[in-house]
């Protein structure tokens, strides 16, 4: 085969063209390659194949690089959003409070009943109760910082159910430390309430002790000094000997 002669048919005129030997083979016109025709523009590296013509050895079809290309950064950037979803998948799991084991650590097995968290206490109701005791504690230690009624008060109770007193004073005196006694163990009481709040542990218990034992003191100073009364003590030895 010479010149520009092709199997591709393109005609021209009547579309055939005799060689000296007789033949008839069919034409085309130039080719863009062949000195005639224009040169087109070609891709950088090997150029590319035209039509009719095989590709040339280490050719690359650029319409195939450029799918592979976003093939490649689309696969990239599906595993960089997987690799973002399971981080804040495991955020996630990390900051939420452990209630029994997890379903993907149990062979999928379903979670347990949740238990109610409140924001302070062990639960809403320990959070509640708490409260409530303690404004009930901060009301008898206010009622304690008056020592004249508060003696006053309990005189009347042992002269009218027992016998006069010979020294009331002492009464006042013992009112005064149990009102101390009284404030400092509600203090006590009231900070290591609010610290196990805080650490949502079960805390109305606390007010309920911290009562006892005020109660518990307030009484015991009291009896003391009355019984150190000699008008009672005398009171007293009467009553045991007869």
């Amino acid at each position: 085969m010479s010149g520009d002669w092709s199997a591709t048919p393109e005609r021209s005129g009547d579309g055939v063209l005799r060689d000296g030997v007789g033949s008839s083979r069919e034409a085309r016109g130039a080719s863009p390659r062949s000195a005639g025709g224009p040169t087109p523009a070609r891709v950088h590296g090997t150029p590319a194949p035209e039509y009719g013509e095989y590709a040339p050895d280490g050719w690359v079809n650029p319409v195939l690089v450029e799918q592979e290309r976003r093939q490649a950064a689309d696969e990239a950037r599906s595993r960089r959003e997987q690799a973002a979803r399971e981080a804040a998948e495991a955020a996630a799991r990390r900051r939420r409070p452990s209630r029994g084991p997890s379903p993907d650590t149990d062979g999928g097995a379903a979670p347990g009943p949740v238990t109610l968290r409140s924001r302070y206490g062990a639960s809403p109701f320990d959070c509640t109760m708490t409260v409530v005791l303690l404004a009930l504690g901060l009301w008898s230690a206010i009622g304690t910082l008056d020592v004249g009624a508060t003696a006053s008060r309990l005189r009347q109770v042992i002269e009218q159910q027992y016998t006069p007193l010979a020294d009331p004073s002492a009464l006042t005196g013992v009112s005064v430390v149990t009102a101390v006694v009284t404030v400092v163990l509600f203090a006590l009481t009231a900070w290591w309430s609010i610290v196990r709040l805080r650490q949502r542990r079960w805390t109305f218990w606390v007010p309920l002790v911290g009562g006892a034992v005020a109660s518990l003191v307030t009484a015991v100073l009291f009896l003391v000094a009355v019984m150190n009364d000699p008008a009672f003590s005398t009171w007293m030895m009467q009553r045991v000997g007869g």
